[in-house]
């Protein structure tokens, strides 16, 4: 499209068969051009843009939101929320469609459309302006962390309070020197690659670090809505190292509160995004080869670190066990078995 003509979406004009094309990619397109260079046309594109998405959130499925959030349409959604469009002041009859949301909101909650209009309300609001009561119940589990992040930083720092994280593999006590592994069995510990450039400590600091957080997610995003962008796979492919590179650090006691943390979820985003699909570059396929002998058998100390360090250089179907299934924890199954298309044991690598 070349901008989302006013009104957009279901506009009600006199036509009622009146269709302004548009796209999702798009729209990301218009709210990163106002990012990077700002005038007074990008401006209007984006106001109009954003009325857009106002109406296909108010028009949407109810049982559909949470899909059409984690699609490029919610990434072109949540760069405009990030930009400078909430910052600028609301036009009149921008101000009057907030207030219409507003009314509506304070009337739905507790009823099926809350979402919705919550979705459609949060783009006219600037950051730190808008309060949902009691949020943790009223607002679902997969916004929370958004909505925090724009105008609740008391709960965002509730929720984003490390559980427990975290120790180097192998430190003394709860947390345990870097560089000893804890043992799951006898054997001794096979050696393991260096993936990343940041190791030990200092990898493990990230994945509390609300920019590295940001750019992973940024990046998957970018990923969904155009996998042909040679720049967004080459810095994939690092922050692919860089995350196994935190996997393999981190104290094996430790792992199920990692994975269940936004760094654990932006990991399985990596592994859902497609682009495990990706050919290896020949360093990536070394570093496979190296980790490929521990995860073989997962009775050896460390192999669930390796595991899942190793998972994003694999395509879906392309991994097997050779033994110590049992050393598998089922919540980690489970999500193989539903990002991989398949059980673990039937996987067959190549």
């Amino acid at each position: 499209m070349a901008s989302p003509a006013r009104g957009g979406i279901g506009d009600g004009g006199a036509d009622p068969l009146a269709i302004t094309p548009w796209s999702a990619t798009r729209l990301t397109g218009i709210f990163q051009e106002l990012q990077q260079n700002p005038s007074a046309q990008i401006l209007q594109e984006a106001r109009r843009a954003r009325q857009c998405l106002a109406r296909l959130w108010l028009a949407a499925p109810v049982d559909q939101l949470e899909i059409l959030y984690r699609s490029p349409i919610g990434a072109s959604y949540r760069a405009m929320l990030g930009g400078p469009l909430s910052a600028q002041p609301l036009l009149a009859d921008e101000e009057q469609w907030k207030r219409r949301l507003s009314q509506r909101l304070l009337t739905s909650f507790e009823r099926p459309e809350t979402t919705n209009v919550l979705l459609a309300a949060m783009g006219y609001f600037g950051r730190g302006k808008m309060r949902v009561a009691d949020p943790l119940r009223q607002v679902p589990q997969w916004l929370l962390q958004d909505y925090a992040a724009l105008h609740d930083p008391v709960l965002l720092q509730r929720l984003r309070q490390p559980v427990g994280l975290l120790g180097p593999a192998g430190s003394s006590g709860q947390m345990g020197g870097y560089g000893a592994a804890p043992g799951l069995g006898m054997q001794p510990a096979m050696p393991l690659p260096v993936m990343g450039q940041r190791r030990g400590a200092e990898a493990l600091g990230l994945v509390q670090n609300r920019e590295f957080l940001g750019r992973m997610s940024g990046l998957i995003n970018l990923y969904g809505i155009d996998p042909s962008d040679q720049e967004v796979r080459r810095e994939l492919i690092g922050l692919r190292r860089q995350m196994g590179q935190i996997w393999l650090d981190v104290n094996t006691a430790q792992i199920p509160q990692l994975y269940q943390s936004n760094f654990g979820q932006l990991y399985r985003n990596l592994l859902s995004c497609g682009f495990t699909r990706e050919p290896l570059i020949p360093e990536d396929q070394q570093l496979r080869a190296q980790l490929a002998p521990v995860v073989s058998n997962m009775a050896q100390p460390r192999a669930l670190n390796a595991l899942l360090a190793v998972l994003p250089f694999y395509q879906p179907g392309k991994i097997q066990f050779g033994g110590g299934e049992q050393h598998i924890p089922a919540w980690l199954l489970q999500d193989i078995n539903s990002l991989y298309g398949g059980t673990a044991a039937a996987m067959a690598p190549r």
